[in-house]
């Protein structure tokens, strides 16, 4: 079952208020996961997700994202949408084994997109999923 995990720089004390996971929810700023491949960070030319971004001059975007796994990696993909059809880019990460955690990059061509977002699985077909960042 997936479950949506917050992306927090830090746990919030029960004294201190709600208001920092308020603000991820309200912002976007979580995944959706199986558990066993969690993503996070995740940002797209700088911004997390929820936010609207601007393309490179080139029309591409750099997609950063740290993971952390219990399988190893079968792929990242980065899926987008121009309003008519969508996009898929797959990026394999069979080179990764068991229980991991790493930080990857990809610059992807998004020009005349609309929206992206990222999904990440795993040998076991155990995923990760992003929230919607909006192209200006």
């Amino acid at each position: 079952m997936n479950v949506n995990y917050l992306m927090l720089d830090k746990l919030p004390k029960y004294r201190d208020s709600w208001q920092p996971i308020l603000s991820a929810m309200q912002h976007g700023r979580f995944f959706g996961s199986t558990g066993e491949v969690l993503m996070p960070s995740l940002t797209v030319n700088g911004k997390t997700s929820g936010n609207t971004l601007q393309l490179k001059a080139n029309g591409t975007a750099e997609i950063k994202l740290t993971l952390d796994w219990t399988f190893p990696l079968q792929f990242v993909e980065v899926i987008s949408g121009d309003g008519e059809k969508v996009y898929r880019e797959k990026h394999t990460l069979q080179q990764t084994t068991a229980f991991g955690r790493d930080t990857f990059t990809f610059n992807s061509p998004l020009r005349g997109r609309k929206w992206v977002r990222v999904e990440a699985w795993d040998v076991a077909v155990n995923g990760a999923f992003s929230q919607t960042f909006y192209i200006r």
